[in-house]
């Protein structure tokens, strides 16, 4: 193995976790609110936890269209900003807005009008109590959509941009409206005589912080003069084909890639919810432990994104090899330190969120399982943030496809029809995926082609 592997680049390291460690606070963030979120939800039902699930994995799968648009707009960015064109960063923002705004709407109408077929179509097989509470969320939750796609959109901006920590400070103010407001709408407040609305309570809370986190960001874009991207009234906001079109080039495979994995997350729910209530539940209390050390590789991941594609629009093509190869370092031993306490203190974390013993000990085995393999979810995130960062997502859309529904979605469900081992075959076939991800993107990485692509 190449000696550099085992040496370490003192200045790449310092700017890595300069610009990481804002994006892991805020995924941190992020994932603490999911987390109350889901041990609220646990203290009304385990049809609550499994209903709550089951709609966030649909609106993952509706959020794919602006998650591609979200990838091409922040390396569009990160890379004319490595040339040093400020201007066209700025209109690369203003065209995704004017796309973002327009898809956000017309998914959320089509959404509202086919809620029922939709739902019914997904997890027409849950039980009648988890679909009944999963409509009334799916239906609130749907209103925020336009501002979601336009909150990403913007967030994606100000990172490809390097700026981390404005998009951090805003999502801690929005987060703490968030927890306040669950708190307050699912229980209730009676000497306010305001009434505990449960899980619609939850889905208002959503709703609510998320128009609110949009409105402060784009205040902030327009009148924090201290940005690395910034906007005013005297910006040009006219229709620029040409760089839809560099947006486009890079979002289409982005979009088809997110909407390959959403898509196989959301045939995974589909061949989960015939096993029971139980294992819904037990699912989706492993996904939100994962959570623990997703969130952090992907701050790592979004710095990753940032620099390598700032150094290719530079055309700097030793330090941004650096630069992925010391985030990938750095990566992987966080990955494996919080894969180690995933274990140590799976009964403990699985035990926040229910005192039910059947979804406890089912948690427990995907949290060990989780754990074991937290540093593969490190090596297939940060080499593919690196080829995202190049343009080479068409490679990534690919292997998504064959990792993910080859190994976590039909094998997971031969396994569960073949040998009847429930989600023990799910964590099996989430373990193949990683593993064939990992190698493909390292390889990929290794080969150095993608240093070279134009955007």
């Amino acid at each position: 193995m190449n000696k550099k592997w085992f040496q370490l680049d003192k200045r790449a390291d310092k700017e890595i976790i300069s610009l990481a460690w804002p994006s892991i606070t805020e995924q941190i963030l992020e994932m603490m609110v999911g987390m109350v979120s889901t041990i609220f939800m646990g203290k009304i039902g385990i049809f609550a936890v499994a209903a709550v699930g089951m709609v966030n994995m649909l609106m993952g799968f509706l959020q794919t269209v602006f998650s591609g648009l979200s990838i091409g707009t922040t390396v569009i960015i990160a890379r004319v900003t490595g040339e040093g064109k400020n201007n066209e960063a700025k209109n690369a923002l203003i065209q995704s807005g004017y796309m973002a705004v327009i898809v956000g709407v017309l998914l959320a109408v089509l959404g509202r009008v086919f809620s029922l077929p939709l739902l019914s179509l997904f997890f027409g097989k849950a039980e009648p109590e988890v679909f009944a509470a999963g409509i009334s969320y799916f239906n609130i939750v749907l209103i925020n959509l336009p501002f979601l796609v336009l909150d990403i959109i913007v967030s994606g901006a100000m990172r490809g941009a390097g700026d981390t920590k404005t998009p951090m400070i805003i999502t801690a103010g929005v987060n703490v409206l968030n927890i306040i407001l669950n708190t307050v709408l699912i229980f209730g407040v009676p000497f306010l005589h305001i009434p505990a609305y449960g899980i619609v309570g939850s889905a208002i809370a959503v709703t609510v912080s998320r128009i609110v986190g949009v409105v402060v960001r784009v205040l902030v874009l327009y009148n924090y003069k201290g940005l690395k991207l910034n906007l005013s009234l005297k910006d040009d906001y006219t229709i620029k084909p040409e760089m839809i079109k560099r947006i486009i080039k890079i979002g289409v495979p982005g979009f088809i890639e997110q909407a390959v994995m959403q898509g196989g997350f959301l045939m995974l729910q589909i061949i989960i919810v015939p096993l029971g209530t139980v294992a819904m539940a037990a699912y989706q209390i492993g996904l939100n432990i994962n959570a623990l050390a997703f969130f952090p590789i992907f701050g790592f991941a979004i710095a990753n994104t940032t620099l390598v594609g700032q150094s290719l629009g530079e055309k700097n093509y030793e330090k941004a090899e650096i630069y992925s190869r010391e985030s990938l370092k750095i990566t992987m031993l966080v990955g494996f330190v919080i894969g180690m306490f995933m274990i140590i203190f799976s009964k403990y974390l699985a035990g926040m969120y229910t005192s039910d013993p059947l979804v406890m000990k089912e948690s427990i085995a995907i949290v060990c399982t989780f754990g074991v393999i937290e540093p593969l979810l490190a090596i297939l995130n940060l080499c593919s943030a690196t080829l995202k960062a190049a343009g080479d997502i068409k490679y990534v859309m690919i292997t998504s496809f064959v990792g993910l529904w080859a190994f976590r979605v039909i094998l997971s469900f031969a396994l569960i029809h073949l040998f009847g081992i429930g989600l023990t075959a799910v964590m099996v076939g989430i373990f193949f995926d990683f593993c064939s991800r990992s190698i493909m993107y390292l390889t990929r990485v290794h080969s150095g082609k993608w240093k070279y692509i134009k955007v």
